[in-house]
């Protein structure tokens, strides 16, 4: 990694805002927010030309400069009594604010605002291992805790290794995207003991502060919509609450002209900021984050700029699948927009190789898990901290799986856009063997009557596919071929049993399945892309015994139109 030099003194043109000095809940927030190799390394803009690490302002970095105080402190215990009506409440009405008393070991805090947080997989009742939310100023004006007004206890449900949530957001802060901190705690409630937690710091003014000089700008989370030009909740910021600047975003994502849609999405848009989000987003495998599920996120008004910034949120899930494509089928209106634009591909695309060689930093990543980890032990017994070690190690494994097949395909040839011709485009080359079955083969064959295929004999566990990858414009599509079977018996376990046609990484993508013995019959799957992208076509076997054929010169894609 280079270092960047001249570091404090090399600014981006918008970066005037950026506030220069360390912030509210430093003391609170003891865990690094990322090691110094990221902090002193520069990232290439979205040009190509001006560093953008001198977007991470100064009170982001001090926090982390100063962090070396902190980083072997105690994990923090936190106290919290409710009184019994008030839990009563809780269990009657989860999601209302009841008053509580919240201390620790140094600061003792009364008529805190609670209630309970989480949404289907993470909800548990006031009497389990609840989510919490602590308003400090709900009740009483201007208290705080640890100079902050909100704090989360996130429970982990989702997260056993205690680890996505943190590496997550210094993965977004040193790629210069602004993120909540987190630390760790235990907890207990009214004399109970819940275990350990994540302490997160809430999307607050105190948050706005370390990155911007105003911080009252609007403050978006979704609510009844989930993306730029529906109704999202405002959950600060002056002014009328009549979405206006969504509307500007929105308007410009939907501009047909791409040359002109640039230059609008630029005017209300950082764009260095949001490539930069969308790249990490993928890069971590966020899949239920703006890019890939339109779901956890939040947008900011930066009034300074008056462009928009999206942050990220809700990363309990993280690394999830090694092999995820680097540029995926957008769900976010505003991902979409960008990705389909010449300059936004080209300058997503060198971004992603910047921050995956800068950023997604293997080994630091596993080295950092590691610490945490070992300050996670001291407060748990052996049976949970060789839980949190196994939990850890998988954590670790897929991060360096990740970045291995990140790295395999940026490596590959640039994909070119596939030629249709009279809107269809054959399928002959270019076919990998994936996933060949012990005691079982995959090769190139002819059949008894004489066509090319493409073959998969079972083993007694097979999931193997033959796959190609096409670069497809927007439209619609669909994905055909000749396929005949001899002898299959299905997988007793999972979906897709059989031999099949299916699209990797796109919902719904296959046909139906083949099984026992069928002659030549065509199958066909039907799909949409939203923009520019690379999409996986694979021909699979699901099966514990016999065999597949796929007619090479049958595969093919129809374009069905150039328009969803």
């Amino acid at each position: 990694m280079r270092p960047l030099d001249g570091f404090d003194t090399v600014k981006r043109k918008t970066s005037s805002h950026l506030r220069r000095e360390p912030r509210l809940g430093n003391r609170l927030f003891s865990p690094m927010l990322f090691t110094l190799s990221w902090l002193t390394m520069g990232v290439i803009s979205a040009s190509g030309a001006t560093p953008v690490a001198a977007s991470i302002p100064t009170a982001a970095r001090g926090v982390a400069l100063g962090n070396e105080l902190f980083s072997n402190g105690p994990i923090h215990h936190i106290r919290i009594e409710i009184a019994p009506k008030d839990i009563v409440k809780l269990r009657q009405s989860s999601h209302e604010y009841v008053p509580a008393v919240v201390r620790d070991e140094k600061e003792w805090r009364e008529q805190v605002g609670i209630h309970l947080k989480g949404s289907t997989g993470s909800f548990r009742p006031i009497d389990g291992k609840p989510g919490l939310t602590l308003n400090f100023e709900k009740f009483v004006q201007g208290q705080r805790f640890y100079g902050l007004r909100k704090i989360h206890l996130n429970n982990s449900v989702e997260d056993p290794s205690y680890m996505n949530e943190l590496l997550g957001g210094e993965l977004f802060r040193a790629a210069g995207v602004p993120a909540p901190r987190v630390t760790h705690a235990v907890v207990e409630l009214n004399g109970r003991k819940l275990g350990l937690y994540l302490l997160k710091e809430g999307f607050t003014e105190d948050f706005l502060s370390l990155y911007f000089h105003r911080t009252d700008g609007k403050l978006y989370e979704p609510a009844a919509g989930h993306d730029a030009g529906e109704p999202l909740k405002a959950v600060s910021g002056d002014g009328p609450d009549d979405q206006a600047d969504l509307a500007r975003l929105a308007a410009a994502a939907h501009e047909p002209d791409f040359h002109q849609r640039w230059q609008r999405l630029g005017q209300i848009l950082d764009l260095e900021t949001f490539i930069s989000f969308m790249a990490m987003e993928v890069m971590a495998g966020h899949r239920d984050g703006y890019c890939l599920a339109r779901n956890n996120f939040r947008i900011y008004h930066d009034l300074d700029t008056d462009r928009m910034l999206f942050f990220p949120h809700g990363m309990d899930q993280l690394f999830g699948r090694a092999d995820a494509a680097m540029q995926p089928q957008m769900s976010g209106l505003i991902a979409r927009a960008v990705i389909e634009t010449p300059q936004g591909r080209q300058q997503y695309r060198q971004r992603f190789a910047f921050l995956l060689t800068n950023v997604f930093d293997v080994p630091a990543l596993p080295r950092r898990a590691d610490v945490v980890a070992s300050q996670l032990r001291q407060v748990l017994s052996k049976k949970e901290g060789r839980a949190l070690d196994n939990e850890v190690a998988t954590v670790k494994e897929r991060m360096v799986m990740r970045r291995r097949d990140l790295e395999k395909q940026l490596n590959e040839p640039e994909l070119q856009l596939l030629t249709f011709e009279n809107g269809s485009a054959r399928l002959e080359t270019r076919w990998e063997a994936v996933d060949e079955p012990a005691k079982g083969k995959m090769d190139r064959a002819k059949t008894p009557d004489g066509k090319m295929a493409l073959r998969i004999q079972a083993g007694p566990v097979t999931s193997a596919t033959w796959r190609t990858k096409v670069l497809l414009g927007k439209g619609r599509y669909r994905f055909e071929g000749a396929v005949c079977t001899v002898a299959v018996e299905p997988l007793s376990f999972g979906r897709g049993k059989g031999a099949a046609l299916r699209l990797i990484g796109i919902p719904g993508g296959q046909a139906e399945s083949l099984v026992g013995n069928r002659d030549w019959r065509a199958l066909q799957v039907e799909f949409k892309v939203e923009a520019q992208q690379a999409v996986v076509l694979a021909c699979e076997l699901r099966a514990r015994a016999g065999e597949a054929w796929f007619d090479l010169d049958s595969l093919r894609l129809q374009r069905l139109s150039e328009s969803p």
